[in-house]
């Protein structure tokens, strides 16, 4: 459902809403439907049309949703220097670029224990998602991570990126600065 854009979507319903108008029409006059049962006819082909784009919208409605929700157990998860709250979420390959000079990709696991000794080291105060955009092919998200290192406060701005890969929306990026 997700592969294709809102844009190529509706083409595809519009080829073939053309070609079936086409197709249907032909096959109505071999069939000498009467004008009352050709209405009706093609009343049906636009409420089944009419269904599918509700169809569409519902889903790109719901993955908005989901990946609200991959960004708040993060969220949960940065908070209080639990990783594993959000390590299911990690791509296979993700890039990671910490301010203690951790920059490259790294598969999921290496990710949850490079987040997780960051974490240790930079203790979180408080991480609060300032501004989440969900409504795209590549949802992201930023925040402020306050933090306690060795007894000095700091604070760090945090960016995220997910993909939606395999029908789940997956962390593919996460840059703290």
């Amino acid at each position: 459902m997700h592969s294709f854009s809102l844009l190529k979507k509706h083409t595809l319903m519009v080829c073939f809403f053309i070609s079936f108008n086409y197709f249907g029409v032909r096959l109505v006059k071999k069939m000498k439907l009467n004008n009352k049962n050709r209405i009706m006819l093609l009343i049906g082909c636009l409420l089944i049309i009419l269904n599918f784009n509700s169809v569409v919208i519902k889903a790109q409605g719901s993955s908005g949703k989901d990946a609200l929700k991959v960004f708040l157990r993060i969220e949960e998860g940065m908070a209080d220097a639990s990783v594993n709250k959000f390590s299911k979420y990690f791509c296979n390959k993700n890039y990671l670029s910490l301010s203690n000079g951790v920059s490259g990709y790294y598969s999921s696991n290496q990710s949850y224990y490079v987040i997780k000794d960051f974490l240790s080291i930079y203790q979180p105060i408080s991480f609060k998602l300032t501004n989440t955009v969900t409504e795209t092919t590549t949802p992201f998200a930023s925040g402020i991570l306050k933090y306690n290192s060795k007894g000095v406060r700091g604070i760090s701005v945090v960016f995220i990126s997910l993909h939606f890969i395999d029908g789940a929306w997956k962390i593919s990026q996460i840059t703290i600065n």
